[in-house]
């Protein structure tokens, strides 16, 4: 019974230290990446000039069933955008797609702040940007149109953290945070689009 106290630490160190491994070799290139082709990881993007020398990038990508026109709609009303904010009544697609201009607030940030749009071409780019306390994010959406009206919908994710300890922190949550939300979201205007056209 003795040896036991000394034998677990080391047994849960080297089960942390497989998982970190795992995850660092593992899971973290493939989500940094899901669903992108090499062309789209490396290739350059609107708003990559935005934040320079990120700490954290990620490049991924879905072919949705429908052409970019008809994916715009949802991009722009799942990512929070409301135009005349001061009315309660939900705004038609079409309105999203014209009336999203540069300068305008979109969906929360991490800190309850919002993303601010940097650049805006419908159908195809949006370029979001928040500079918060800790860090500043761009998140920019190209919608390519590809064979038989389909459309190969891109986000890429770039943060460059504040040093410090807040700044580590911020990065450490969004590595995983991240991925959730931008797979689920992508998703979700996927087959909102597929369903509506």
């Amino acid at each position: 019974m003795l040896f036991l106290p000394r034998f677990m630490p080391r047994s849960m160190f080297r089960l942390a230290a497989g998982a970190a491994a795992g995850y660092l070799l593992a899971v973290r290139p493939w989500h940094l990446r899901w669903g992108a082709e090499d062309a789209e990881v490396y290739g350059e993007m609107a708003g990559d000039d935005v934040v320079r020398n990120p700490q954290y990038k990620a490049t991924r990508a879905v072919t949705v069933d429908a052409p970019p026109a008809a994916v715009w709609p949802w991009l722009v009303r799942l990512g929070g955008y409301a135009p005349g904010a001061a009315s309660s009544a939900p705004a038609a697609p079409a309105a999203e797609q014209e009336g999203l201009k540069v300068g305008d607030t979109v969906h929360s940030a991490p800190d309850g702040s919002g993303y601010v749009v940097e650049q805006v071409d419908p159908p195809h780019t949006l370029v979001l940007a928040h500079r918060g306390p800790d860090a500043a994010t761009t998140c920019s959406i190209a919608l390519r149109e590809v064979a038989d009206g389909k459309t190969r919908m891109v986000f890429r994710v770039r943060i460059r953290a504040e040093p410090g300890l807040r700044g580590t922190a911020y990065l450490a949550r969004m590595d995983v945070s991240d991925f959730v939300a931008m797979r689920s979201r992508m998703l979700t205007v996927k087959s909102r689009a597929e369903s509506a056209s």
